[in-house]
């Protein structure tokens, strides 16, 4: 494949790929007999695609270059895409526990560091989760990927509101094994990794075909780009440092693609949210202009791509400069889909359709925490101001090629450091010592805000 000249993926995937593909649709018990329900006109199908580790500025909407991403750029064409996007976290664990439950990772405790592969806690059951609001209104529920919320079959997707589940639940390929529910199909050493993203792929569109004749919810939470790097044969082309990074982007994209045309052939892409967003920054790569990345509080551990498209609402080509974060989705898709918000639990995210279909909106957000690995409150925005109490951590130790961007560079003064985002977006200027004031009110802001999740943290699950 190398050396060829690229016209999208879609053309230069092999016909043993999509031979492959068929015969595993086929045999797949997906493709059971349904019971089936009528066809809903009002409620939504939500196709949410969450990648891991993609950095901010990893697709060719948002700047990329040397490689090419014609699907994910042709869905922010036909949608709206975010400039001021968050995750809750710079790391995995905890922004799913957030796009789980709507709030703050510390207020379900998950919000230091990630769970590890041996781990005996998890998303508590007694969370109500975005899956289990779409139940409630008839949804048929998936998670199809990486779920890393726990490995006890308490915590499980299949025990947290969705009716199937197909992937790893461990922190990441090469350190998990397969499951479909509660079963394991392959230990993690038997588990061939530069294939996962194609049978993610392949129980997701059989999944679509299977529920077209109602609502349904499909999470799908890839491995991809996470390390160690894997691409499966027909997407390597790329040379150089960064060629396996540049063709494991490039099949992420075609699987969204292929979640794409199924849409389209089974006539349900105008009544279905598409939302594709990552769990954090760039483990070992840089994220330009942004400051550092994955782990860190810097801009790029926390500021994400994000795109969203529901034909006849979002406006084609909309762009968005206002601060929305991943809680935002189970208040907001909750309101689309007329579930009332969980009775007795306290969320932090917002109700964001204003956001998506009126270029006037204003962000909901008068303030944003930023909470380190360790669990401590190290930053917080508020407005056009970004101050950091602590140091933000190192870059997450990876063994990709780092690309041109701003390093963990870090100002000569000591905390606290302040930067005005509106005009210094890549965090290089701390402009502290010059507006004394602000820093007195952020800090402030900060000790309360903590307080405030400290007073009222529910408790993780734990064995």
């Amino acid at each position: 494949m190398k050396g060829e000249s690229h016209k999208g993926i879609n053309d230069y995937v092999p016909s043993l790929v999509r031979s492959t593909a068929l015969i595993s649709l086929i045999s797949s018990p997906l493709l059971s007999a349904a019971t089936a329900g009528p066809a809903s006109e009002t409620l939504p199908n939500v196709v949410f695609i969450l990648t891991d580790d993609l950095g901010y500025a990893d697709l060719g909407c948002y700047g990329a270059l040397g490689y090419e991403t014609p699907n994910l750029d042709r869905l922010a064409k036909e949608g709206i895409r975010f400039t001021s996007f968050y995750a809750p976290a710079g790391v995995s664990t905890p922004t799913r526990a957030s796009l789980m439950t709507g709030s703050y990772p510390k207020r379900v405790g998950l919000h230091i560091a990630v769970l590890p592969p041996d781990t005996h806690s998890g998303l508590n059951p007694d969370e109500i989760t975005i899956a289990e609001q779409f139940k409630g209104r008839g949804y048929s529920t998936c998670c199809i990927g990486k779920w890393h919320l726990g490995l006890l079959p308490e915590v499980l997707p299949v025990s947290q509101g969705f009716d199937y589940y197909y992937g790893m639940p461990g922190p990441n390929h090469g350190r998990s094994d397969l499951y479909r529910g509660k079963e394991l199909l392959k230990k993690n050493s038997e588990v061939e990794y530069d294939q996962i993203t194609l049978d993610y792929t392949k129980e997701a569109v059989a999944f679509i075909r299977k529920n077209k004749e109602r609502p349904f919810f499909l999470y799908m939470a890839h491995s991809a780009v996470h390390i160690p790097l894997y691409a499966s044969e027909a997407f390597r082309r790329h040379e150089g440092p960064n060629g396996l990074y540049y063709d494991m982007i490039e099949e992420l994209d075609w699987s969204c693609g292929e979640i794409f045309r199924t849409l389209e052939e089974e006539g349900l892409q105008k009544n279905t949210i598409v939302v594709f967003t990552s769990d954090n920054g760039p483990s070992g790569v840089a994220a330009p202009p942004l400051h550092g990345g994955k782990g860190s509080t810097w801009e790029a551990g926390f500021r994400v791509p994000l795109i969203v498209r529901w034909p006849g609402k979002i406006k084609k080509g909309s762009l968005c400069h206002e601060m929305a974060t991943m809680m935002d989705f189970l208040p907001t898709l909750s309101g689309i889909i007329g579930a009332p918000l969980p009775e007795g639990k306290e969320t932090d995210g917002h109700n964001i359709l204003p956001l998506l279909t009126d270029r006037k909106a204003k962000t909901p957000y008068s303030y944003l925490c930023y909470y380190g690995r360790d669990g401590n409150l190290a930053a917080i925005r508020k407005g056009e101001w970004k101050l950091h109490l602590l140091e933000p951590s190192e870059r997450w130790a990876g063994k990709q090629p780092v690309k041109e961007a701003l390093l963990d560079t870090k100002p000569a003064t000591p905390l606290p450091w302040l930067y005005n985002l509106s005009t210094d977006i890549g965090e290089v200027n701390n402009v502290a010592d010059q507006y004394p004031a602000i820093v007195k009110e952020l800090t402030e802001l900060a000790l309360s805000a903590d307080k405030e999740l400290t007073d009222e943290l529910r408790p993780a699950y734990v064995e």
